[in-house]
């Protein structure tokens, strides 16, 4: 259980790309074509709105297509993103309390062009999923407020997720799935055409499974139906409707032996769950409609326009040992035998969407100029409480004992006395991508203005109506030194409007900026490559105030520099490999607590590499056989804010197999393939107790497509 800026504080915050595809420049329709190069990055339209390629983007843009999420056999959006430079991993028992960090910081997550909730980002279904692109660092031009129903902003860059459209060919595609520690699924794609100007589509899954930790298991049903218009060649209209629903048991942790202890307390085995009898399921229920316009006007303009309507609601119960972890406003607890606690967060997000943009062509001489105008607004309401179980409330347990003490559901607090943030965010950009011989110049701004509410009188938070107003660039260029080899040169802003912190001062906005310096392979006998230098600083960010207790003032700053690689290899037709490689610094750089200054950010490793080769046989009595092989490393992680204690690196390694016969595909997956036993930091209540990761997982499925 993490409570997030935009969620309930001050006691919040105490307590790749493996196919081709083509995008089609004005429909953003992704098609599956020859998989020859399948490594070879994927067009996308993300890190710019527009159709240039990724390598004329002075920016680190990774993408992944739907092809590495079923050779791999993902399970969940981090087991996809393991493929990228520096994006960290998340448990699934930590999926309600965290989001996705890049190069450090926490990232966006956008969804068909608009924001999901942060802390939900590894709950996403995957069955929809056409393809994942990964923006690295803030995008101030397109992306710069991340405001929209409580996101995580986008410091550390966003991950952009496109859903399958209906398409004119018929299609349909049903599986199964199982494994051990009862993994159960079945899922379903069908494509249907119903004229020559319009096509249905409906995919969905239902996945269960159970976890190494005694009585934490997880569900996931998924349903996504979607109807395209598509008259002429001129006019695309597509609607999409997306409902999820998850469930588990919440999962705290465990509690560790000592202050600078890396791993659980004497005798508390693995799989151990700190919790109550009768502790009611953890439930996030997420639902959306999504209607995309795409027109072009003539042979200059195109319009887009682009309306959404979203609401997730989570409602959290948990257990956990109380005091809680060394940083937090409740002192420290260590040891088998713990106070125990229980909360219920519950909180509903309901935002809506309105997108407008227009884009031309124009010709200046010997430049080629690819201009972008747009409006953007959202609105988001953001409710919920926070109040105490009843039972257990601060009762010595010994977890080494198997009696647990009985649940007590909390009383609901008066709507009067419950957190209710608003927020609009009203956006106008202008962006010019300019195409000059070799060079590729970019620049954007956009202006954004942010109206915001943030009360939550039970909290003591009653920050009234404040307006804010922020101009944030994106520059850069691309230099062509060849035909396969281009160097890049990139500086981004983002800001956006802190929520839910009890503040000493009237709030201003959050900002970050990137410079970053790169240089791409694009081609070259099957190889293609980013490998980029960044700087990020994360400025006003929320510290604790020195002078009131339980305050908060704007002044830490926090920065992340090093280096990351992306490499993808097509050796051969049948050979590819991935490489994904990041050395960094994330530290704490300014803070009232002087103690902190230098300190690593919590939860992000200084190394990772991932490495995974992937090999089809085409030809002979084997033909249709594919294997994989795959290995992810991390460094040490922090495990708290002061540094208190790190868990130690670990290598994990990962193989697939698949047969392809006609309509048919068996597959087979094996994750932690050693079963390497270790420890990570969990992410409830912001850091301090560790988790076990994650065991030896075999999954087999069948799918069959006609």
């Amino acid at each position: 259980m993490t409570f997030h800026i935009s969620r309930l504080s001050p006691v919040a915050l105490a307590t790749l790309a493996f196919c081709n595809t083509c995008v089609q420049a004005q429909t953003q329709t992704i098609e599956i074509t020859a998989d020859k190069e399948r490594y070879a990055p994927a067009l996308t339209q993300a890190a710019t709105r527009s159709s240039v390629p990724v390598e004329q983007v002075p920016q680190s843009v990774v993408s992944i297509p739907r092809s590495i999420i079923e050779d791999q056999a993902s399970k969940t959006v981090s087991d996809v993103l393991r493929n990228v430079s520096n994006v960290n991993e998340i448990d699934p028992r930590d999926s309600n309390n965290v989001g996705f960090k890049i190069r450090g910081f926490n990232a966006a997550m956008v969804v068909d062009g608009v924001s999901v909730p942060g802390w939900f980002q590894n709950q996403e279904s995957l069955v929809g999923v056409q393809q994942m692109d990964v923006i690295k660092g803030p995008a101030g031009g397109l992306y710069g407020s991340g405001q929209a129903i409580g996101n995580y902003s986008t410091v550390g860059g966003t991950i952009a997720v496109t859903t399958k459209d209906p398409e004119a060919k018929a299609y349909r595609e049903v599986g199964v799935k199982g494994g051990n520690y009862g993994r159960r699924n079945a899922h379903f794609d069908v494509n249907q055409p119903l004229s020559e100007a319009w096509a249905l589509r409906i995919n969905g899954e239902t996945d269960r499974s159970d976890s190494e930790t005694q009585g934490v298991f997880f569900r996931k049903t998924a349903l996504n139906p979607s109807l395209a218009w598509s008259p002429d060649a001129k006019t695309k209209v597509v609607i999409k409707a997306r409902m999820l629903d998850n469930s588990t048991v919440d999962y705290s942790g465990l509690p560790r032996a000592s202050a600078s202890a890396n791993e659980p307390a004497a005798g508390l085995s693995r799989s151990t769950l700190v919790t109550a009898t009768g502790l009611p399921d953890t439930t996030q229920k997420s639902r959306g409609l999504n209607v995309q316009w795409t027109q072009v006007l003539n042979d200059d303009w195109t319009l887009k326009a682009l309306a959404a309507h979203s609401t997730a609601e989570v409602d959290q119960r948990g257990v956990f040992p109380f005091p809680y972890g060394k940083d937090s406003l409740f002192g420290s607890g260590f040891g088998s035998t713990v106070n125990l606690s229980g909360l219920r967060l519950w909180e509903q997000l309901t935002s809506n969407t309105v997108q407008v943009s227009l884009a031309t062509l124009l010709k200046s001489g010997e430049a080629l100029h690819r201009i972008s105008f747009g409006l953007d607004r959202d609105e988001t309401r953001d409710d919920a409480f926070l109040a105490f179980a009843t039972s257990p409330s601060f009762a010595p347990t010994d977890l080494l004992n198997s009696a647990r003490p009985a649940w007590g559901e909390p009383a609901v607090p008066p709507m009067a006395n419950q957190q209710q943030n608003r927020s609009t965010s009203t956006v106008a950009y202008v962006q010019d991508q300019i195409q000059w011989g070799p060079w590729h110049l970019h620049g954007s701004l956009r202006h954004t203005r942010t109206e915001a509410t943030d009360q939550y009188l039970d909290g003591g938070i009653n920050n009234q109506k404040s307006t804010n107003n922020k101009v944030t660039p994106r520059v850069g260029a691309v230099f062509d030194a060849s035909d396969v080899v281009s160097v890049f040169a990139g500086y981004s802003e983002m800001s956006r409007v802190p929520f839910g912190s009890l503040f000493s001062a009237a709030t201003k906005m959050e900002e970050a900026e990137q410079k970053e310096l790169g240089l791409r392979i694009k081609g070259w006998n099957g190889l293609s490559a980013t490998v980029a230098l960044f700087d990020i600083q994360r400025k006003n960010a929320a510290v604790a105030d020195p002078v009131n207790t339980g305050f908060s003032v704007q002044t830490g700053v926090q920065q992340a520099k090093g280096l990351d690689l992306d490499l993808r290899w097509q050796v051969s037709p049948s050979l590819a490999w991935i490489a994904a490689y990041t050395n960094q610094t994330a530290e704490i750089t300014q803070d009232t607590n002087a103690a902190w200054v230098g300190k690593r950010l919590f939860n992000v490793p200084e190394q990772t590499l991932r490495v995974a080769a992937r090999y089809d046989v085409r030809q002979g009595d084997l033909t249709g056989l594919g294997l994989g092989l795959g290995a992810s490393h991390r460094s040490s992680l922090a495990g708290d804010t002061s540094n208190t204690f790190f868990t130690p690196a670990v290598t994990l390694v990962d193989a697939q197999a698949s047969y392809k016969r006609g309509g048919m595909k068996y597959s087979a997956s094996v994750s932690n393939l050693l079963n390497k036993q270790y420890y990570a930091p969990m992410a409830y209540f912001g850091g301090g107790q560790v988790a076990p990761g994650l065991p030896r997982t075999l999954v087999l499925g069948v799918t069959a497509q006609f």
